[in-house]
């Protein structure tokens, strides 16, 4: 038989039983090539079984990046929902980190609107006012953001029932409780009325007026 494999010639190894590149026995014995054949099988399997896990990972690393882009797409915004959707109509006003308090003006009601002076907003920039009379009146309040937005809300922080505020920089601040908000979108600070900052309610301008609809006002209810 010699030291080549008399099917495939490739050379064989010392007292070889078959050959290792085409499996054919070498001695006779046919269990030699079931061997070979086993051998191979084990090794194609192993590396089938491999490509099997990868493609596995592969699936699973797909399937979690897709479920966290939609997670992230899908996330509530956070900041309040009005004070979002209101359009920049002034200037950016800035407030120092001296406290500053809200200073009173008198509101009208004209064709179910409530309306502030314009140029007043601009000139104080946080005010505070009362939509009805002084017994059961529902105190409101108005400033201008550094994003240059106007903010209405009504002027209460209704667990510990205060109704006066001020700013420090980028912050409003209840002047009873100390509970802190951003100043740009009401988000909670600190304080333990933070789930409750004044409750905003949208407004248009039109000229010189601030305008609020009054049955806004009238429907309005504590949150607790």
């Amino acid at each position: 038989m010699g030291n080549f494999c008399p099917e495939c010639g490739k050379p064989l190894q010392g007292n070889a039983n078959f050959c290792t590149g085409c499996g054919t026995s070498i001695t006779g014995r046919a269990p030699a090539k079931v061997e070979w054949q086993d051998k191979r099988q084990k090794v194609l399997g192993g590396q089938q079984g491999n490509r099997k896990g990868w493609a596995r990972t592969l699936l699973w690393v797909a399937g979690i990046a897709f479920l966290g882009g939609w997670l992230y797409m899908n996330l509530p915004e956070s900041g309040n929902p009005v004070i979002k959707t209101s359009p920049v109509v002034v200037g950016a006003a800035f407030y120092s980190q001296t406290a500053q308090q809200m200073e009173k003006v008198s509101a009208k009601v004209d064709n179910g609107k409530i309306i502030i002076p314009l140029d007043i907003l601009k000139a104080k920039k946080f005010i505070k006012f009362l939509h009805g009379d002084a017994a059961s009146g529902l105190p409101m309040l108005a400033y201008i953001s550094s994003e240059g937005k106007i903010v209405t809300a009504v002027s209460m922080c209704e667990p510990c029932n205060s109704t006066d505020f001020h700013i420090k920089g980028d912050k409003l601040i209840c002047n009873s409780c100390g509970s802190t908000w951003e100043l740009n979108t009401l988000t909670a600070v600190s304080g333990s009325c933070g789930r409750y900052p004044p409750d905003a309610v949208p407004n248009t301008v039109a000229g010189n007026e601030i305008r609020i609809d009054e049955q806004i006002a009238a429907r309005w209810q504590r949150r607790i």
